[in-house]
């Protein structure tokens, strides 16, 4: 079993302005579990999917993929899609991939 208390997060920089992630786990298929907050108008570039992918929104508001999604929603993603992520609002979204997720170019 694997516990990571609130009180321990830590919140990294991305390369991508406006977006923080506090890391879970990395997953040996090469994705990982983890916590982003996004500043209003921040955006994660276009990237493909190599293994599923599920979003639960827990504030604020995004955009993935054409669905805007609030505090509540949850996206699947199945692998090969892809998509790209905006911050309609600030927002703090649990991200668990199964699977690398490079990017492909593309508007968000």
């Amino acid at each position: 079993m694997e516990h990571h208390p609130a009180s321990d997060r830590s919140w990294a920089a991305t390369p991508f302005e406006g977006i923080e992630r506090a890391l879970f786990r990395n997953h040996a298929n090469g994705g990982r579990s983890s916590l982003v907050r996004l500043q209003a108008g921040a955006a994660f570039p276009r990237h493909r999917h190599g293994g599923t992918e599920e979003v639960l929104v827990l504030s604020g508001e995004v955009e993935i993929g054409g669905a805007r999604l609030r505090a509540g929603d949850y996206l699947y993603t199945t692998p090969g899609e892809e998509h790209g992520v905006q911050a309609l609002s600030d927002a703090v979204i649990f991200v668990s991939s199964q699977g690398p997720t490079p990017l492909v170019g593309g508007d968000a």
